[in-house]
């Protein structure tokens, strides 16, 4: 038991070690991208909560209820599992991009729009989720192999529609 808790504790020095990216890039190499596991490698804690029809979820900086990082996401339970991993790599870009804005937390609409950050830092937060969950090469990849954007839907774990934007940018 003590050795499973010291390799622990060294894959948790690694991750500090390697950026934000990099942690990214390793989750990317199996579909669909495991967001629990990236946020837990960043030090975010997870949680779903019933949040209601208009908002998908929120980022709070909180010491006590956060991750090692501090921070923690709440996500709509409520959401369809497409929605709900798109808001929580929303709010993963939040943490990677805006942590220095958050203070007592963002919380994101239904349009992914909060009262906190202006709408270029949500553009922002958005293509950085969408590269997180649909990265362009892995989706050329994929593409070529199978071109029904159904299945590629399925295989990437984000809906029919958020796969048809991520296709036009192949063009």
């Amino acid at each position: 038991m003590r050795s499973l808790g010291r390799l622990r504790q060294a894959k948790t020095m690694q991750d500090e070690e390697r950026s934000p990216f990099e942690l990214i890039a390793g989750y990317q190499k199996s579909l669909p991208v495991d967001l629990i596991g990236l946020a837990r490698d960043l030090g975010i804690r997870v949680e779903w909560e019933a949040l209601g029809d208009k908002i998908s979820g929120q980022i709070i900086r909180n010491p006590r209820k956060g991750g090692s990082s501090g921070f923690l996401i709440v996500v709509n339970s409520e959401d369809h599992p497409n929605r709900k991993r798109f808001t929580l790599a929303h709010e993963i870009a939040h943490f990677i991009l805006h942590r220095d804005l958050i203070e007592e937390g963002v919380v994101d609409n239904t349009m992914y729009r909060s009262a906190e950050l202006s709408s270029y830092h949500e553009v922002q937060a958005n293509r950085l989720a969408a590269d997180i969950l649909m990265p362009i090469k892995i989706v050329r990849r994929e593409w070529l192999a199978d071109s029904d954007p159904v299945h590629l839907a399925r295989r990437f774990g984000v809906s029919v529609e958020a796969i048809k934007i991520r296709l036009k940018n192949l063009e």
